[in-house]
Order: C-alpha cells, then sequence, then structure tokens
C-alpha cells in the first residue's frame, strides 16, 4: 500500500492583502491612538484606565485585521506552484499568533493593574511593553508590504 501527500505551501492574494490592509483606517487610529497615550505625561492611573481600553480595543481590531488576512490574502497551493517568497510568507502569516498573543498579554496585564493595584512603575514597565509591541507589529506590517512589492516583482517576470 502506498499513500500519496501533496506537499503545499503559503502564498499571498497581493490584491486581497493590500486591499485588507488600505482598507482598515480603524486599526491604525486605535493603533496611533496607543502610541500616543504611551508618550503622554499625565497621571499614571488616568493613563492605565485609558491603556486599558486602547488595548482591548487594538486587540479586537487585531483579531479582525488577521483573520482577514487569513482568510483572504494567505493561501496554500501546491508545492510546483510555490514561489522563492513561500518561506518568507509563513514566516510572516506565523507571526500573526505571536502578535495577537503578545496584544491578548499586554490587555490582561493593563486589566490586572487596574483591578488589583497599581503603582506608577508597573505602568511605566507596562508602557515600555506596549511600546515593544508596537514595534513588533510595524515590523510585521513592513514584512508584508515587502512581501506584497516582491510577489507583484516576481508576477510582472512570469512569462
Amino acid at each position: 500500500m502506498s499513500v500519496s501527500t501533496i506537499s503545499k505551501m503559503v502564498v499571498i492574494n497581493t490584491a486581497f492583502l493590500e486591499e485588507i490592509k488600505d482598507s482598515n483606517s480603524s486599526l491604525w487610529n486605535q493603533l496611533a491612538m496607543l502610541h500616543e497615550a504611551c508618550k503622554s505625561h499625565e497621571i499614571r492611573s488616568a493613563l492605565l484606565h485609558k491603556l486599558v481600553a486602547l488595548l482591548n480595543d487594538l486587540r479586537d481590531a487585531l483579531a479582525f485585521q488577521f483573520a482577514l488576512e487569513e482568510s483572504y490574502g494567505y493561501f496554500e497551493v501546491p508545492t510546483s506552484m510555490s514561489t522563492d517568497l513561500s518561506p518568507s510568507i509563513e514566516h510572516v502569516r506565523a507571526q500573526h499568533c505571536a502578535l495577537y498573543l503578545m496584544i491578548s498579554e499586554l490587555a490582561e496585564r493593563a486589566e490586572e493593574l487596574q483591578y488589583r493595584g497599581w503603582d506608577a512603575d508597573h505602568v511605566d514597565e507596562l508602557v515600555g511593553q506596549v511600546n515593544l509591541f508596537e514595534l513588533q507589529l510595524r515590523d510585521h506590517e513592513q514584512s508584508e508590504r515587502q512581501l506584497i512589492d516582491a510577489s507583484r516583482t516576481v508576477t510582472r517576470r512570469r512569462p
């Protein structure tokens, strides 16, 4: 008895992925509000209260964004149809899970600080972690944009 398996690779649907990114201005506005909040010098209790709402909203917006991207922006094809970009695409796609887990953890941490007690040092530490998350999310977005551009280049070169 022999079993035949077909290997698959992940590729991007350039048009859909770009459209999904360009059409979600509310996500980018929420990220900008979070960035501004982290730079503010307001009273730490007020900042923490604001962070709880902003992180929860951003978590929900990212869940929606990543679900759309996963459903319409990425798809699997037989290995014979894959491109040289496939390993990079798989790596960038896998970042969705890690980023979602990070934002969820930050939102939970903010809520815990708000309800169990906080001090300025803990709020400042949370702000530092939010800033790190923001950098990682922006790097991810830049990587996806680069994949879109590279995919267009590969598509143009095909006969």
